[in-house]
């Protein structure tokens, strides 16, 4: 975790979910970030992978799962959550959907107390604060045949996980297709319509 300027209250939390910082989706963190420092974005980045964080709960949280008690892992986590007005994540389709430790990021982050309250009858959201969401998803398999063959994420992204969202103002995402036929020109082209749209949301 890192920030800049914490001092600011306009937070963009940057989720990044790759196992390798040379990947693509490692570039487009980096030229995200960039972009966010440029706009004067309080810029706050959770690199899943390069934390090492452990997406799989233990028994012991299982079991005190509903219980405002946070495990002490994942404090940090849960601070930075809370304190964002803009959330990004950049992630890379596996397997039809996001990789296992960004499921495990939700399951263990987005938790009761944090992310939503439940009586046993209604649930709350309560994550109030975030009013801008971007999702950057790469995809090895082209538009068509992502299209044909499912992609689990994009209804979690724009129709489950903006439930415990109740203040969000947009919600955009951008995919880059076709990477294991690797077309530069395209990927800059897509990269360039991600920066745009960051740099049109300063509120």
């Amino acid at each position: 975790m890192s920030a800049d300027n914490p001092a600011r209250e306009d937070v963009s939390l940057l989720v990044i979910c790759h196992p390798n910082a040379k990947s693509l989706c490692g570039h487009i963190s980096e030229r995200v970030i960039a972009e966010l420092r440029t706009r004067g974005a309080n810029v706050v980045v959770n690199d899943l992978y390069g934390a090492r964080f452990n997406p799989v709960p233990s028994a012991q949280e299982f079991v005190s799962y509903f219980d405002n008690a946070i495990p002490e892992d994942i404090r940090g986590l849960v601070t930075d959550l809370r304190s964002a007005r803009e959330l990004i994540f950049i992630l890379p389709i596996w397997m039809f959907t996001m990789p296992a430790i960004l499921k495990g990021y939700f399951d263990r982050v987005w938790r009761p107390h944090v992310a939503f309250s439940f009586d046993g009858k209604d649930l709350k959201p309560l994550l109030a604060n975030i009013e801008r969401l971007t999702v950057i998803a790469t995809h090895g398999r082209n538009k068509a045949e992502t299209d044909e063959a499912g992609d689990g994420s994009r209804v979690f992204f724009s129709s489950s996980l903006t439930t415990l969202l109740p203040n969000l103002k947009s919600n955009e995402r951008f995919d880059f297709y076709a990477l294991d036929q690797f077309d530069a020109r395209a990927v800059e082209h897509e990269l360039d319509r991600v920066l745009l749209h960051l740099n049109r949301s300063v509120a």
